[in-house]
C-alpha cells in the first residue's frame, strides 16, 4: 500500500511486540539471509548496547528501519575505540524519498549523542552506489575503499 501524498510518520525504538515487522524489514533489505540467520542476528540486538528505529505509520505499522550497534573494534576513520555504526537501513519503495530515510538516521544520531557518543559510522558495499548518495546526502563522509578476502583451508 502506497502513503498518500504527504505521509505521516514518526521514528521509535522497536519495542518487542515489533519482531515480525522488522524481520519482513530486514528481509527487505537483505533478501537473500536466511529467515533462521535474521532471528539470530535479532537476538543479538535485542541484547546488545545499540538501537533498533522503527519509521511507523499513523497506524503504527513499520515502513522502515536502523539498526545501530557499538563497535567495540577498530572502524576506519572514527576518532574513538567504541562507536556506533549503523549495520542496516532500509525504506520500503513506497516511503523512499519523503525524508523517512533522513528521519532514521537524525534519530540514530539524537540517540548516539544522548548516549554520549561523538560519530556514527557505517558502510556501504562498493557497487551499491544509492546507498553510497544517500550517505553523502545526509553527511556521512567516505574514509576508505576496501575489498575483502578469505583463504580457507582444507579440514
Amino acid at each position: 500500500m502506497a502513503p498518500e501524498s504527504a505521509p505521516t510518520f514518526r521514528v521509535r525504538t522497536a519495542g518487542p511486540d515489533d519482531d515480525a515487522a522488522w524481520a519482513r524489514l530486514r528481509s527487505g533489505l537483505w533478501p537473500d539471509c536466511p529467515i533462521e540467520r535474521h532471528a539470530v542476528e535479532r537476538e543479538i540486538y535485542l541484547r546488545s548496547p545499540g538501537v533498533i528505529a522503527l519509521a511507523v505509520d499513523a497506524k503504527d505499522r513499520a515502513w522502515g528501519f536502523a539498526e545501530i550497534s557499538i563497535r567495540r573494534d577498530h572502524v576506519t576513520g572514527t576518532s574513538t575505540a567504541s562507536v556506533p555504526f549503523l549495520e542496516g537501513w532500509y525504506v520500503e519503495p513506497a516511503w523512499r524519498h519523503r525524508g523517512v530515510g533522513r528521519a532514521l538516521i537524525d534519530f540514530a544520531i539524537s540517540w548516539a549523542r544522548e548516549q554520549g557518543y561523538q560519530e556514527l559510522a557505517s558502510d556501504v558495499e562498493l557497487d551499491n552506489q544509492l546507498s553510497q548518495q544517500a550517505h553523502q546526502r545526509l553527511g556521512f563522509v567516505e574514509t576508505e575503499r576496501t575489498i575483502n578476502y578469505l583463504l580457507k583451508f582444507d579440514e
